[in-house]
């Protein structure tokens, strides 16, 4: 039998040795990756409480997400509690892979690539469709999904705990774990090359770009390690049960990242960044426009009780900038044009305001 021959001479001391490896790194890998769940489940409630102006399709997005997560949770601990609780002292049943188990690793498949493919999207809008680069991105993620899929299959049909130190399930992990390693990396890489490219001259706007390429790269960084520590362990170490530390933390690192991220991304937009830009301490009651660069730069004023753009469509970028009329002249920079710092110094001087900008895609 395939799945026997990782492991045909060990000694029942060996057995008993392997099967308390595998207890103590499942321990490990559940210990933490509930740590990390009651930090999701923060991050959640702080996601949701805030989520008022997210689309419905988004919030049911996070949703779905953190469901598989609880989900994923719920059947680590049956699969601890089988092992410590109903088949505790049984030796022939520890040999037995928990149906719980073999569902958790396609619960954690779901959550991996769910998230890959939502941040294809995000690198979708960054990059104005780049197809190469997201189709790419998109090929890795759904390819890491086969292979988990199909590890799940075989654990089902073949529950023998050292099966998993064969040949065919070497491959599978390894060829799902390598790609989802590649796509995080892609992912990364991507996000931060277009990040970087929508810096401007505004060191309040650059220093929110480069807090997002952090954010962006702490998640890629958090997850890649994850992803390659249990690769090396599952491929490199058959038969040994390493991996089961990093397969219990994977997918709670992933819904965990996410959500800090989307929560870090709300904080910055409610301080005055993505899409509008505070100049002043109070709200004005006009609109008027200028030529700038490629766009057009929109000035509205809007009562102390309303948003402004609420009717402005979508922009093409957007500038954040504290900054009094003393200052106006010597701070503003390109893309903003010399008339357009004239036109914004009548409306600031003697008076207590604050002017909203967004620079809109000029109409072809």
């Amino acid at each position: 039998m395939e799945s026997l021959v990782a492991l045909p001479s060990l000694s029942i001391p060996e057995l008993l040795s392997r099967i308390k490896e595998a207890f103590t790194c499942g321990g490990v890998g559940l210990v933490v990756g509930t740590a990390v769940y009651g930090i999701t489940l923060f991050q959640a409630y702080i996601y949701f409480h805030n989520s008022g102006q997210d689309s419905i399709r988004m919030k049911s997005f996070v949703a779905l997400l953190f469901i598989l997560d609880t989900i994923s949770l719920i059947l680590a601990v049956d699969a601890c509690y089988e092992y410590v609780v109903t088949d505790f002292g049984n030796s022939l049943l520890l040999l037995n892979i928990p149906l719980s188990l073999a569902l958790e690793n396609a619960f954690t498949a779901s959550i991996r690539v769910l998230t890959q493919c939502f941040l294809a999207h995000r690198v979708w809008a960054l990059s104005n469709g780049n197809i190469t680069l997201v189709g790419s991105i998109i090929v890795f993620a759904l390819g890491s999904l086969v292979p988990s899929i199909v590890m799940s299959a075989d654990i089902y049909s073949d529950n023998y705990i050292f099966s998993l130190g064969s040949i065919k399930c070497r491959i599978l992990t390894g060829v799902a774990d390598g790609l989802s390693v590649l796509c995080d990396v892609l992912i990364v890489a991507a996000l931060s090359y277009y990040l970087h490219s929508k810096r401007t001259g505004f060191k309040r706007t650059n220093s929110m770009i480069d807090r997002l390429i952090i954010y962006a790269v702490n998640r890629g960084v958090l997850t890649t390690i994850c992803q390659a520590g249990h690769l090396i362990a599952y491929v490199a170490l058959p038969g040994r049960f390493i991996f089961l530390a990093f397969a219990l933390l994977e997918g709670k690192l992933y819904t965990n990242t996410f959500l800090a991220t989307l929560n870090a991304q709300k904080a910055m937009r409610n301080e005055g960044g993505n899409d509008v830009v505070e100049l002043g301490t109070h709200v004005l009651n006009h609109v008027s426009t200028s030529t700038a660069g490629n766009g057009t730069v929109v000035f509205r004023y809007a009562t102390a009780t309303s948003r402004p753009f609420e009717s402005i469509g979508d922009s093409a970028s957007a500038f954040v900038l504290d900054i009094s009329a003393e200052k106006l002249r010597s701070e503003v920079r390109s893309p903003l044009s010399r008339v357009t710092t004239i036109l914004l110094i009548p409306l600031l001087k003697g008076c207590n305001t604050e002017v909203w900008i967004r620079q809109v895609q000029s109409k072809t």
